[in-house]
């Protein structure tokens, strides 16, 4: 399988990897590593982040566009105060 980004570009490359949130075909210069916080969720008492996180593969569109969620996320925090 050959990276989707290389092939865009007219290069022709191995992929190392999936998108976890699109699934393209990624080689190692495109693979955007990120963590993952990992949480313990019950009903009755609050959510628990533990102190490991997992590993997530993504490519560089799919990152930028969770990362903005997250951005929005924070304004709309902050606005709310």
């Amino acid at each position: 399988m050959e990276c989707y980004q290389c092939l865009q570009a007219g290069i022709t490359r191995q992929a190392a990897g999936l998108c976890h949130h699109c699934s393209a075909a990624l080689c190692e210069e495109h693979i955007c590593t990120v963590e993952d916080p990992i949480s313990l969720r019950h009903v009755l008492t609050p959510s628990v982040v533990l102190t490991k996180r997992a590993r997530v593969l993504l490519c560089s569109i799919c990152k930028a566009a969770l990362e903005q969620f997250r951005a929005e996320e924070v304004v709309f925090e902050n606005a709310a105060r």
